[in-house]
């Protein structure tokens, strides 16, 4: 047989076609094995542990699709029975069961703590608004509210710095109007000095006309040099000239320079009253009947007066 003819022969020989046109077998030259007909090699210990962790996995993800199910199926159930109960095809259900919790007993301690924690701002928050209005009732209750008001208009201090004696002196012959046991008497001084001063003018005539709006204002001290008309009170028959002027009662006796410490206090100094009047914040009843309430301490401070040497 020639070269050619042999190569050919085991050409053939390597790649046999079956009948169904599959691809070619390989045939093992003569005295090989073919890789199939190898024996198997004998696995290792990782290759078994492997082997084993895979079909562990494989068992797992059995179990969880089945849970799974379960589950789907179970809340399926629980869904159709819910939905029974609601529309009243049913009044009760095995499925579906009310479950009540058991409250744990707490301690007292525990209890306060627990208040504590949740509403520790509105605990804090409602003290203070007690305290605070404690205090405010105390402050109401114990202090002591002005039973006359009298007004000091002046082109100087010099009264201003007699505040102290003019209240002690005048409470002797003040009433107690709002029955809480003290009297007490409290004088607002108005000082109209270095007029030239634009700022302390305005500052001072703003002032004088506030207190003048108030019907509670019946008493006036002034010296008679304001411009300002705050003496109205008509004189009436039986006071004595001597003691009383267009302006008031003339103060300036011993009796007062004693009472005030002031030896050297000036003739024109008058304390009088204010007539009633229609106010823009008081109605006429209301400021006569404070006049009528002040008018027996005023005609006490004028006998006290006249009683008086000059």
């Amino acid at each position: 047989m020639s070269q050619k003819e042999q190569k050919e022969q085991e050409t053939e020989n390597e790649k046999i076609l079956d009948n169904s046109g599959e691809e070619p077998v390989e045939v093992p030259a003569e005295g090989e094995i073919h890789p199939a007909d190898m024996p198997d090699k004998p696995k290792t210990d990782v290759m078994l542990y492997l082997d084993e962790e895979v079909r562990a996995r494989e068992e797992a993800l059995k179990d969880d699709r089945a849970a799974r199910a379960q589950h789907e199926k179970e809340l399926q159930e629980k869904k159709i029975e819910l939905t029974k109960l609601k529309m009243g095809v049913i009044d009760e259900s095995d499925t579906i069961k009310e479950v009540h919790e058991e409250t744990p007993e707490l301690t007292l301690g525990e209890k306060i703590e627990n208040v504590w924690y949740r509403s520790k701002w509105i605990i804090i928050f409602a003290i203070f608004c007690v305290v605070a209005g404690g205090y405010i009732i105390y402050s109401q209750v114990t202090s002591e509210k002005a039973d006359l008001t009298v007004l000091v208009v002046m082109d100087n201090n010099s009264l201003y710095a007699r505040t102290d004696e003019l209240e002690e002196f005048l409470e002797q012959y003040c009433d107690d109007l709002d029955g809480n046991g003290y009297k007490h008497v409290l004088v607002y001084n108005i000082v109209f000095s270095e007029l030239e001063d634009v700022t302390s003018s305005t500052s001072a005539q703003a002032q004088l006309m506030t207190q003048l709006m108030t019907g509670d204002n019946i008493l006036i001290i002034s010296d008679g040099t304001t411009d300002f008309e705050v003496h109205d009170f008509t004189q009436d028959e039986g006071y004595d000239d001597d003691c009383m002027t267009e302006y008031g009662i003339v103060l300036n006796c011993a009796l007062t320079r004693e009472e005030l410490r002031w030896e050297a206090m000036p003739d024109e100094l008058y304390i009088g009253m204010r007539e009633p009047a229609e106010l823009t914040g008081t109605k006429l009843e209301a400021m006569q009947e404070n006049f009528d309430e002040i008018l027996p301490m005023f005609e006490r401070i004028y006998e006290a007066i006249c009683a008086s040497e000059p």
